[in-house]
């Protein structure tokens, strides 16, 4: 077994892009494409407070099953995919999105909107 250590990878013609071969050995990935840039759990009933995250500076409560989750670094377009989920029936983005932050509404059985305990966001795309 190999094993490569290291604290910066750089692509050899961009600098920010690194091929990788795909399951199978067949097809490739580019690595940053592939990464998550913005993902949290946090917990949205009573004070919001977040479980995890990666890229995100900290959550707006709009109401009841409202949430804003704010970004650390922007993402460079308001092109990004982002999904959601929650502990509750649903979980949707009914905003546009903005490149600083994404919204996250958590609904219930009767498609109000409803706090939820659980809630998951990812968001991937380029960063600023």
């Amino acid at each position: 077994m190999s094993e490569i250590k290291t604290d910066k990878l750089t692509g050899v013609g961009t600098a920010g892009s690194i091929v990788v071969t795909g399951e199978g050995n067949s097809t490739t990935t580019n690595l940053q494409q592939g990464l998550a840039k913005v993902w949290t759990r946090f917990n949205g009933t009573g004070t919001v407070a977040i479980n995890d995250s990666l890229n995100v500076s900290g959550l707006t409560d709009h109401g009841t099953g409202d949430y804003q989750v704010n970004f650390t670094n922007n993402m460079a377009n308001v092109n990004y995919a982002h999904t959601a989920n929650s502990n509750n029936a649903l979980a949707l983005n009914g905003n546009a999105n903005s490149v600083d932050n994404l919204r996250v509404g958590t609904y219930d059985g009767s498609i109000s909107l409803a706090d939820s305990s659980r809630v998951f966001s990812v968001a991937q795309g380029d960063l600023a």
